[in-house]
C-alpha cells in the first residue's frame, strides 16, 4: 500500500458500515446470479457487513460461501457472523485475510466475487490475479464497481457536493487509487491474464428520487464525504478546508429535501471466466 495512507479510504464508522448492511443479491450482484448453482462454492473478498455473502449462501443452498475481509474489519466480520446465526444461515463463514495473499489453495472456487472493493485497493491487476489464483478452471471472477466520473447529483443545491466529487478524484489519485474505476475494469482483466473472449460486461444503475431513497442514500453519501478516511486525507492533503465540508453536510441536507432532488449512480460489472 501507498505509504501514510490509510489502507482503506472508506474506513469502518458504524453510519457507513450499517448503511451497507441492507445490500443483497438482487440489488448488488444481479449481474452474478445467473451464473449461480446450487453447489457452488464462493469467496465474497472484502465481503463487510456480510449481507451479499449471506444472501449468497442462500442461492448456494449445497454450496458454501466464505467472506473475507482485513483486519480492520474484524468487528464488522463479528456482526457478519451474528447476522447470519440470526437469519438462520448455515453455510456461510467470514474469516481475516489479505486480498493480496488470499489463504487458500490454487483452484479452490467456483466462484470469486467483489463487490465495490476495487476502486480501494491501489494494484486493481494483482488483486484480480489473486482472485483469478483462487478459482477453479471453469470457475468465474465477479467484480462490480462505481466510477466517479459517472455520479450525478442534481439540482444547483447539490453544487458543494459535486466539488467533493472532485476532491474525492484528487484524493484517490494521491493515494495511489483509481477514481474512474469502472471503465478500466476489462483491461486490468486482461492484464491478469484473463481470455477477453471470456469476458463479459455489464452495467447497472442505482437511482435515487423517492424521499425514502434520499434519505437512505443522502445518509450514506454524508458519511462517507464528512466521516470516512477520504475526508481526513483530503484535509490533510488540503484539498479541502473543514468550512467546505461542513458545507458539503449542509448541501446533503438541502438534497435530501428538494422534491427535485435526484442521483444516478453508473457500475460497472465484470464476469471474467477462468
Amino acid at each position: 500500500m501507498t505509504v501514510d495512507t490509510p489502507e482503506y479510504l472508506v474506513g469502518q464508522a458504524d453510519a457507513i458500515i450499517n448503511s451497507w448492511a441492507v445490500r443483497r443479491v438482487a440489488d448488488s450482484a444481479a449481474y452474478l446470479a445467473p451464473a449461480l448453482e446450487p453447489h457452488m462454492k464462493i469467496l465474497d473478498v472484502g465481503c463487510g457487513p456480510g449481507s451479499i455473502t449471506i444472501d449468497l449462501a442462500r442461492h448456494v443452498p449445497r454450496g458454501h460461501v466464505t467472506g473475507v475481509d482485513t483486519d480492520a474489519a474484524s468487528e464488522t466480520l463479528a456482526k457478519a457472523r451474528a447476522q447470519a446465526a440470526q437469519e438462520g444461515v448455515t453455510n456461510v463463514e467470514f474469516a481475516v485475510a489479505d486480498a493480496f495473499t488470499l489463504p487458500f489453495a490454487d483452484g479452490t472456487f467456483d466462484a470469486v466475487h467483489a463487490h465495490q472493493v476495487i476502486q480501494y485497493v491501489d494494484d486493481p491487476v494483482r488483486f484480480l490475479r489473486e482472485m483469478r489464483r483462487v478459482a477453479k478452471p471453469g470457475g468465474v471472477i465477479a467484480v462490480r464497481t462505481w466510477d466517479l466520473g459517472l455520479f450525478t447529483f442534481h439540482p444547483s443545491t447539490a453544487a458543494p457536493i459535486n466539488r467533493m466529487i472532485d476532491v474525492m478524484v484528487r484524493t484517490f489519485r494521491e493515494t495511489g487509487r483509481e477514481p474512474y474505476t469502472g471503465r478500466n475494469l476489462h483491461v486490468w482483466a486482461r492484464e491478469a491474464g484473463f481470455d477477453p473472449a471470456k469476458v463479459k460486461l455489464s452495467s447497472s444503475n442505482e437511482t435515487y428520487h423517492s424521499a425514502e431513497e434520499k434519505r437512505f442514500w443522502g445518509h450514506l453519501a454524508k458519511n462517507f464525504s464528512v466521516k470516512s478516511a477520504v475526508a481526513k486525507v483530503a484535509l490533510s492533503k488540503g484539498f479541502i478546508t473543514k468550512e467546505e465540508l461542513d458545507e458539503v453536510e449542509e448541501a446533503f441536507g438541502h438534497w435530501v429535501s428538494d422534491e427535485d432532488g435526484w442521483f444516478i449512480q453508473v457500475n460497472m460489472e465484470l464476469l471474467a471466466y477462468v
